[in-house]
């Protein structure tokens, strides 16, 4: 990383750091008026991560604050200053030109330091792009929001499936989803909460969960036998027809795994579209199906519904989760 201690930045003649979370959340306009000073930074000592300045000593920390005037500051970080006055500027000027200025105040042709590089992918050019991503997945959330509440619980009678988008989806349905986990499940906020009554299949959420999400943990919720999308699921013409196709192994007492598909049932297919069976086996009247997934939206999914769910997941406006359900299949 380079030396961020007493770093001036020419174009805003102030000591401003920006980071690249700071650019990934501005607004168009934002990124617009604060170009040049970005690309003035990049070129010099690079652009950092939030997670690398923490605990730097070179850097300052600066809470969100409200100027006289009413202007609202976000929280930022900037260069510190040593207290040298020849290695540093003042918002009136050069004291003393650091070194990649020349004394004329224009910018020397050659940066002498920019060895920090970006994540791949992660260029100047990059930003305008993600702005425009990050706007669209807002905007999509917002729709789905509305549509997913008002049109397809009530109206298409998708209750699992509006309920599960709201589990991932923060806003005003707040309460309603509260109460449906309740009525149905229960969360478990880590995987290793959930051990002690599902330790035969840790492995496999854990494997599931990297493999979707990137992250080794996420929250989960287990969904009961007489639950709503648990009922649905017992009623549905893919489970009996995996419960047929495995008839025979079933009956010898063997225990079954696989996957589903769910096609004929829009509420299922919405709320899940693909699961994994981690268990089926007989026991006396009724065959106990164990399934999981995790909410998450194929970005190869050609479905535009699918799509606009894609994008605000990317934005990173969707918590991510796993479901478990216990269902109970009546012979």
């Amino acid at each position: 990383m380079a030396n961020l201690r007493n770093f001036v930045n020419a174009i805003t003649n102030d000591n401003r750091l920006y980071t690249a979370e700071d650019i990934g959340n501005m607004s168009a306009d934002e990124f617009r008026a604060n170009e040049k000073a970005i690309d003035y930074q990049l070129n010099n000592i690079g652009i950092s991560r939030e997670s690398e300045l923490i605990g730097n000593p070179d850097v300052i920390y600066v809470r969100a604050y409200t100027r006289e005037d009413g202007t609202k500051v976000k929280a930022h970080y900037r260069s510190k200053r040593d207290g040298v006055i020849s290695n540093n500027k003042t918002i009136y000027g050069y004291i003393s030109a650091p070194h990649n200025i020349e004394s004329t105040g224009k910018l020397k042709s050659r940066p002498t330091h920019n060895n920090y590089q970006l994540q791949p992918r992660a260029t100047i050019d990059d930003y305008p792009q993600g702005i425009e991503e990050n706007s669209i997945g807002i905007i999509n959330k917002i729709l789905l929001d509305v549509g997913i509440n008002l049109v397809g619980g009530p109206i298409l009678k998708q209750d699992d499936a509006a309920n599960f988008w709201n589990i991932a989806s923060p806003n005003l349905w707040k309460k309603q989803t509260e109460d449906y986990i309740k009525r149905n499940g229960k969360i478990y906020n880590n995987i290793k909460d959930i051990v002690n009554d599902f330790p035969q299949y840790t492995k496999q959420i854990k494997e599931k969960v990297k493999a979707q999400f990137n992250q080794d943990d996420v929250p989960g919720i287990v969904f009961h036998e007489n639950s709503s999308v648990a009922q649905a699921i017992s009623k549905s013409q893919e489970l009996n027809d995996f419960i047929y196709k495995n008839a025979n192994a079933l009956k010898s007492g063997k225990n079954v795994t696989g996957s589903l598909g769910f096609t004929s049932d829009s509420n299922l297919h919405n709320a899940f579209g693909k699961v994994d069976i981690l268990s089926a086996k007989l026991k006396g009247k009724y065959i106990d199906v164990i399934l999981l997934d995790t909410y998450d939206f194929n970005p190869n999914e050609r479905n535009w519904k699918v799509q606009m769910g894609y994008s605000a997941q990317k934005a990173g406006l969707l918590n991510p989760y796993y479901t478990i359900v216990k269902c109970r299949y009546k012979r």
